[in-house]
């Protein structure tokens, strides 16, 4: 078995077979009768790569983004940009769709004004720039159509929002805003179609690696607002703070507010809720983030995020009204039965979507008794999809999948 990685993207697989050949036919049994050697080839589909941008950090390790082009039969190619961490190669850890900028007759003018102003500008100067509109690898200008979910769990994330739809239509009917925190950045893809697609709730972002946040902002078009804020620290400490606070009722309403980039940093001392204004007891935990030591047997997420002990703050945080997510990632049954072990043992239901072709399997906890049954949920994800400005893509949803674990 051979492994490509992105510095083969410009191999032909005539090029390659002719480097291997060689090498194969040397761990022939028999004589060599000069028939050629058959190669299996399984791969992603992509037909063109390019590495946009390779950083290290001393948190994450290398981290990859790059554009590709998929091969498919019978439709129009698209082009995507991908984030993955060399630590876990086997994963992409985010897909975002690109789309071309055509601009109009007057953004033309308008962008040679100030083309010509900015030549008499002094020299040194530096000019802001729209962090929305990126240049890709093959020399065009895309942007991030954040309102399109390229991978399949990201949707299957969402979907399972349906076991709390009732409640969810109902803050919404009043005019409330519903409290939702996302453990784990990545590209920022998840977080951003929450706010563009579900303008109901308030974001809040928990990213351990500010690398991963500029990287976000500067290659995904990732952008902070009022609805939709980054704290960069430690996600467990993250909910045990907010736990203490809420325990003790203490908010801080004069916080300032950062007009550049939104983005608190823990500092171990009073915790940072962003959503004092919240009249709703409704919050949606999803922890999306991957590990750092395989030696667990889990991919994503970290072991501490599963351990009893943080599920049972968890439970507290989100108190009879809430959603607790994970992506989870395992190739072993074992640990993926310890987790849900764990998870049943914790909370009154537990819920699982697992994801045709797709390694991730979602789980999804909540406390209370008015949550959704199995039955109910093709009904209930219809009711959600009414609230949402862009409905989520029926061919990557099928809540027969959706079962029952407690």
């Amino acid at each position: 078995m051979v492994f490509l990685d992105a510095r083969h993207s410009h191999a032909s697989m005539d090029d390659i077979k002719k480097d291997l050949s060689p090498l194969v036919r040397g761990l022939a049994p028999g004589e060599d009768d000069g028939i050629s050697i058959p190669f299996m080839m399984a791969s992603d589909c992509v037909k063109e790569r390019n590495i946009v941008q390779k950083v290290s950090s001393p948190t994450t390790g290398p981290i990859i983004v790059e554009d590709v082009i998929y091969e498919k039969v019978g439709e129009e190619a698209k082009m995507f940009r991908r984030l993955t961490f060399e630590r876990s190669m086997g994963l992409v850890q985010s897909e975002a769709l690109l789309t071309r900028e055509h601009k109009n007759n007057l953004e033309e003018k308008e962008s040679k004004k100030k083309s010509t102003s900015s030549k008499s500008k002094k020299k040194g100067g530096r000019r802001g720039t729209d962090s929305r509109k990126l240049t890709d690898g093959f020399g065009s200008n895309l942007k991030v159509d954040h309102s399109c979910l390229a991978s399949s769990y990201h949707s299957g994330i969402i979907s399972g929002f349906a076991l709390i739809a009732s409640m969810l239509e109902s803050a919404v009917s009043y005019q409330n805003q519903v409290r939702a925190i996302v453990i784990g950045l990545g590209a920022g893809l998840l977080p951003m179609f929450l706010r563009v697609c579900l303008p109901f709730l308030d974001v809040e972002v928990v990213e351990l690696d500010d690398l991963i946040l500029d990287v976000a902002r500067q290659y995904f078009a990732f952008m902070e607002d009022e609805h939709l804020k980054v704290h960069v620290c430690d996600g467990i400490k993250f909910i045990q703070e907010a736990n203490v606070e809420g325990a003790s009722g203490v908010t801080n309403k004069n916080e300032k507010d950062d007009s550049d980039t939104h983005s608190k940093t823990y500092n171990g001392s009073v915790h940072p809720l962003t959503n004092a204004n919240c009249s709703t007891g409704i919050k949606i935990l999803i922890v999306d983030a991957d590990s750092s030591d395989s030696s667990s047997g889990l991919a994503c997420p970290p072991a501490d995020f599963v351990e009893e002990s943080f599920l049972l703050c968890v439970k507290d945080f989100i108190s009879e009204s809430g959603l607790f997510v994970i992506n989870l990632v395992s190739r072993s049954p074992a640990v993926r039965e310890m987790v849900v072990s764990r998870m049943k043992k914790v909370f009154c239901h537990l819920f699982s979507l697992e994801l045709e072709g797709d390694v991730n399997e979602v789980l999804f906890a909540c406390n209370m008794e008015v949550c959704s049954v199995p039955d109910q949920l093709p009904e209930a994800l219809a009711q959600l999809q009414g609230l949402m400005k862009v409905p989520l893509p029926e061919e990557q949803i099928d809540m027969q999948k959706m079962k029952c674990l407690k």
